[in-house]
């Protein structure tokens, strides 16, 4: 080694070791990872009302200053979506979501507002779930005055473009027309349609309904729910706060009160025991449930908690230990109790397997609920769901603009300004006798609604396991995909 490798050698070696002094590295390093020791993360829930401002206007906004990036984050959250959709128009939500972002404004053709948002390489997108309909919008704050134009255009002087709507209505039509290629959305739509008969929650875009929606149509329900009462803004970034609430000021309009939008009213009560929907496949897709309740409602934490042991919890889980890593008769198989604040959401188990091993792994499925019925949970499995739920908490706080977008979120479903600081204590409050009582209350296996995808011919063929009467089911139902749109 020469004289200048030596020296780069040595002044590398030092501030290395002056690195780790500084860094609080304890020396000598363990003899192995299993003795590694770190100080204890010591983190608390941050809150939502410093961010907090109802403008002069009567917005309600978060509003945090971020410099780490030359960059503004926005979302917002307005009271409509799919459910509010018209009889007869299924598919005007979605459509008035998409035509806002492509459909041109009054200053701005289609094609222009395309290249102007390339051209400052702004991000701006509208979607619609069920129950919201939620704006997104991220661009350098060098460009913030632009952006806004752009906003105000967008949001309030939209064009409906005529030839964009044909053209929009073609894509979804044709979306429309190979939704169940794939077993899984199948799958998930009869299972809406068993859980949700006859309801808003289980309605589908068809052709003639999409076909039915007209320019009048999209520009009414854009006039009724673009106002500043039906609205919750999160904006977070490098800028002047009080600069960027005058701006949100100037964006909306003095609103003449709080929205009072609302969707119809909803309950989960499956007529039909199982809904089979034929498909020519080798593997069967199954989703059981049964009906839980509306949030909020007390009995949600220890519900979460009975969840993640059951199968939320992945390989961990009851389901994901024994029906996957032990019996091999799955790659996926999960449970999953809905958290909904709009309708009552329902508690169920998904999982797909081959069509021959379908009677055995249904039947294990019920005995792991049986035996979590009649003997409940270990110390082990509470004290680990409860720490998962929990240190899932800062993942959902990173940063300022987490925060904001979280705590607006939080307000559009009406939960309490303390929600998430409250969270922890519900959860460690949580016992063993708590989860059993959960899962008796809930959990009644002859009270379960069956959705199954796959083939008809081959699930005939394998007789039912000891515990899982699939043959007795009734009533039973079977139909193929094309007909899952005209179920009630």
């Amino acid at each position: 080694m020469n004289k200048i490798a030596l020296s780069v050698f040595l002044c590398a070696f030092s501030s290395s070791l002056l690195f780790a002094k500084d860094a609080g590295i304890a020396a000598p390093i363990p003899s192995h990872p299993s003795k590694l020791s770190y100080k204890k993360l010591r983190w608390a829930v941050p809150l939502g009302s410093p961010y907090r401002v109802t403008l002069k206007n009567g917005l309600r906004a978060y509003v945090a200053v971020d410099s780490q990036l030359p960059l503004v984050q926005i979302s917002a959250y307005l009271r409509c979506g799919t459910l509010s959709d018209p009889p007869g128009k299924e598919g005007m939500c979605a459509l008035l979501a998409k035509l806002m972002r492509t459909g041109g404004t009054e200053k701005y053709q289609a094609d222009t507002l395309d290249a102007l948002l390339d051209l400052y390489a702004m991000k701006f997108g509208i979607s619609a779930s069920e129950d919201v309909l939620q704006l997104s919008v991220s661009f350098l704050s060098d460009y913030i005055d632009t952006a806004f134009a752009v906003m105000q255009q967008v949001l309030f002087h939209p064009r409906f473009d005529a030839i964009k709507l044909e053209k929009e209505e073609k894509i979804l039509i044709e979306t429309i027309r190979h939704r169940f290629d794939n077993p899984g959305p199948t799958l998930d739509m009869a299972y809406q349609k068993s859980m949700y008969p006859c309801s808003p929650a289980a309605s589908l875009a068809t052709e003639p309904s999409v076909r039915r929606i007209l320019r009048d149509d999209l520009a009414n329900l854009h006039r009724r729910i673009f106002t500043t009462g039906n609205c919750i803004f999160a904006v977070a970034g490098e800028f002047d706060r009080n600069a960027m609430i005058e701006r949100l000021e100037k964006l909306f309009p003095v609103a003449a009160g709080l929205s009072d939008t609302a969707f119809p009213k909803i309950s989960a009560a499956p007529a039909i025991k199982c809904l089979v929907v034929h498909k020519p496949i080798s593997q069967v897709y199954v989703r059981f449930g049964i009906p839980l309740f509306k949030r909020p409602n007390a009995d949600y934490y220890a519900v979460s908690v009975s969840n993640l042991i059951l199968g939320g919890g992945g390989f961990t889980s009851r389901l994901g230990t024994r029906v996957r890593s032990d019996a091999g008769l799955t790659y996926s198989i999960y449970s999953s109790a809905e958290s909904n604040y709009t309708y009552p959401g329902t508690w169920y188990v998904e999982f797909f397997t081959k069509s021959e091993s379908f009677p055995q792994a249904m039947a294990m499925a019920l005995q792991i609920i049986d035996s979590l019925r009649a003997k409940g949970i270990t110390d082990e499995e509470l004290s680990n769901a409860k720490a998962t739920l929990i240190n899932e908490m800062p993942s959902m706080f990173r940063s300022p603009f987490d925060i904001v977008s979280t705590y607006a979120w939080n307000e559009y479903y009406g939960r309490s300004p303390s929600h998430y600081k409250e969270y922890p204590d519900s959860i460690k409050a949580v016992t063993r006798e708590a989860v059993k009582r959960m899962i008796n209350k809930y959990l009644d296996p002859s009270a379960f609604a069956y959705a199954v995808v796959g083939d008809t011919a081959a699930i005939a063929k394998y007789k039912s396991d000891k515990g899982f009467p699939f043959e007795t089911f009734t009533p039973r139902k079977t139909i193929v995909p094309d007909s899952i749109a005209s179920l009630p």
